[in-house]
């Protein structure tokens, strides 16, 4: 090869000579940079986070649990929750309907408010119309018995006891079975009304009650809450004893509102507990609040003769036992019948005397009035409510003894039956008929409780054979 020929240079080293002045002069500078503008981004973005209202610790952007408005509401949904079901619990449907309509906040944030609320509603919707008093069925009973051996053996009234009267075990059953059969305790001012106007006239009317589907309203009374001597004190020395017949001895208010029973038991001591109707009702009601209708109670109908709810009020315990005790037993009884009123209970007259109005004449009634008005009313107050005793009402709701009657305030009858006959709405009367429930009828008429309560199942095997 000729050596004047000049050598061409190689490609390849030329191109590798390149890359590497590159690697050495340019990229380390690039690298830096890169990682200059990283540091860039990264700090800009850290500010930018710590500005923006994603970041914001202000309250309403914190988490829902810990957001003082969502807290604060929160509790007042709870609030609105609990109110709306005691509301429903007395069937007032609609009520709590608005009730959880009034809520202010975003409800979407509370689903459980929708959810009530349309089960409420549905409820609301599905009320059935109850417009005839003489369709609801009034179950009457006398002081219950709470040591069934002790009645049995008491040798004046053991029979009478087993006959008439009904233990607290089977009352407490017979509600039972009658909140599973779908029964609801109302009151006689829910089905019925008596308005007097400013110059006296009366107007009586019947009310619509509405139940939902399957309820079935029902009115309780029980007659002769007095506790007299003869149940209580065995050998009649004006003290109670152990000789009594297995009843309470009277309904006493507790410190904290509550009503009790007292009694004296087997022992001789004096002991309280749910030994009556009250207590009981008391205690079932709690555990079953749909049971009541509006805080609906029962009728509680008391002679006069020998006191009421176990106080002797009786002017003539003056002379016996002195005017402190007289004042001491007032104040009690007037304790208590507060404490009725305010839990509910409706109170009547059942006649001063626990006279047959239908078999003595106009002048004794009046005089039995008159005997009620003196002794009675100032302590029990007003009552337009008379059960009539010994079942003997006054036959017709017209002529001089319903007059008397009228004159004395009575604008509701209670009358002795099978509860199940109807009622009578007059002008200015409501008469209503009461089934009593007695270990006699449970035993020899139970078909009359069909669809109520089972009296098989109900009465003590104790009891024997019961007498009609």
């Amino acid at each position: 090869m000729d050596e004047s020929i000049q050598r061409q240079p190689n490609p390849r080293r030329r191109r590798k000579t390149r890359m590497q002045i590159f690697k050495e002069a340019y990229l380390p500078t690039i690298i830096f940079g890169i990682a200059v503008v990283l540091i860039l981004v990264f700090i800009i973005g850290a500010l930018s986070r710590g500005s923006s209202p994603e970041a914001d610790p202000s309250p309403e952007n914190t988490a829902p649990t810990e957001n003082p408005v969502y807290v604060q509401q929160a509790q007042q949904v709870q609030q609105l929750l609990a109110q709306a079901k005691a509301l429903a619990d007395d069937y007032q449907f609609q009520e709590a309907v608005a009730l959880l309509d009034s809520f202010a906040g975003d409800k979407s944030v509370f689903p459980e408010l929708a959810y009530k609320r349309g089960e409420y509603a549905q409820q609301a919707s599905q009320m059935v119309v109850w417009s005839d008093p003489g369709k609801i069925t009034n179950l009457s009973f006398h002081s219950l018995i709470v040591d069934l051996d002790r009645a049995l053996a008491n040798t004046s009234y053991g029979t009478s006891y087993n006959k008439n009267f009904v233990t607290t075990s089977e009352f407490t059953k017979i509600l039972e079975q009658l909140y599973a059969n779908g029964y609801v305790l109302v009151s006689l001012d829910d089905i019925t009304t008596c308005t007097t106007d400013a110059v006296g006239n009366t107007t009586c009317q019947a009310r619509t009650l509405y139940l939902p589907l399957g309820k079935k309203p029902l009115l309780l009374t029980q007659t002769n809450v007095n506790y007299y001597t003869y149940m209580i004190d065995g050998d009649e020395d004006g003290v109670i004893d152990k000789g009594n017949g297995g009843f309470a001895s009277k309904l006493v208010v507790k410190a904290d509102g509550s009503i009790t029973c007292e009694m004296v038991d087997a022992n001789g001591g004096t002991v309280t507990g749910d030994f009556d109707l009250v207590p009981i009702l008391e205690r079932f009601i709690a555990e079953h609040p749909d049971f009541s209708y509006k805080g609906a109670r029962a009728i509680l109908a008391v002679t006069g003769y020998d006191g009421i709810f176990g106080y002797r009020i009786n002017s003539s315990v003056k002379d016996t036992k002195g005017e402190a005790y007289y004042a001491q037993q007032v104040f009690g009884a007037k304790k208590l019948v507060e404490a009725l009123r305010q839990k509910g209970y409706e109170l009547a007259c059942y006649t001063y005397y626990n006279w047959a109005y239908g078999k003595i004449s106009a002048q004794e009634i009046q005089s039995d009035l008159k005997a009620w008005n003196t002794e009675i009313a100032p302590i029990l107050g007003d009552t337009n409510i008379l059960a009539f005793a010994q079942s003997s009402d006054i036959g017709s709701y017209s002529g001089t003894k319903f007059n008397l009657l009228q004159s004395a305030g009575f604008r509701y009858y209670l009358d002795f039956g099978d509860g199940r006959s109807g009622s009578q709405i007059g002008s200015n009367f409501i008469s209503h008929q009461r089934l009593l429930v007695t270990g006699s009828t449970m035993t020899h008429s139970a078909s009359l409780f069909a669809g109520m309560f089972d009296p098989a199942s109900i009465l003590e095997s104790r009891r024997g054979s019961v007498p009609r």
